[in-house]
């Protein structure tokens, strides 16, 4: 295999579990400070989803619902994470191309929250926003942290011709 290949593989999956892992903390520890289960968020989100609950006061936390919302959350975090490993790559080899990568993934991300806000506001209530908000925000530090990291020529370019900048060649 392409260093390449292993490089985006690599990147995408530790990324994506490192955005899933941040997303299920932040909610694990909202849930316990508000005096709930550790599992209610992904319970009534497992259960909207698959079971059909659309009154979040009959809310059940079950197995079912834990995991099977689980299993979806981490499927999209990976492949989340593979695909923005792999704009990652591309960036760090076609300079020109970091600023339409920032702007897809910006574009991408806003839509993403856009749909999980509009999947759960109804079951979380109007102020489901923000911990939605924080919770993307923080997996997109963590995993943007971690790409950079494992991208240290990126980092150079970042540092020597910062986006935005056209680079002087002589």
């Amino acid at each position: 295999m392409r260093r390449e290949t292993e490089l985006v593989l690599e990147g995408g999956l530790f990324a994506g579990l490192i955005g899933y892992f941040t997303i299920v903390l932040f909610f694990v520890v909202v849930n316990i400070v508000g005096g709930h289960s550790p599992f209610e968020t992904a319970a009534l989100l497992g259960s909207a989803l698959f079971f059909g609950l659309q009154d979040p006061s009959r809310l059940e936390i079950t197995p079912a619902a834990v995991l099977t919302f689980n299993m979806v959350h981490a499927l999209v975090m990976l492949v989340i994470g593979f695909i923005t490993s792999w704009l990652v790559t591309k960036s760090e080899q076609y300079p020109v191309s970091q600023y339409v990568v920032l702007v897809a993934l910006v574009f991408v991300g806003f839509h993403l929250f856009g749909a999980v806000y509009f999947f759960a506001s109804p079951l979380m209530g109007s102020g489901a926003w923000l911990p939605i908000a924080v919770a993307s925000i923080a997996a997109a530090i963590a995993m943007g942290g971690y790409l950079l990291w494992l991208h240290p020529a990126l980092r150079q370019q970042l540092r020597q011709v910062p986006m935005g900048e056209v680079p002087h060649t002589s």
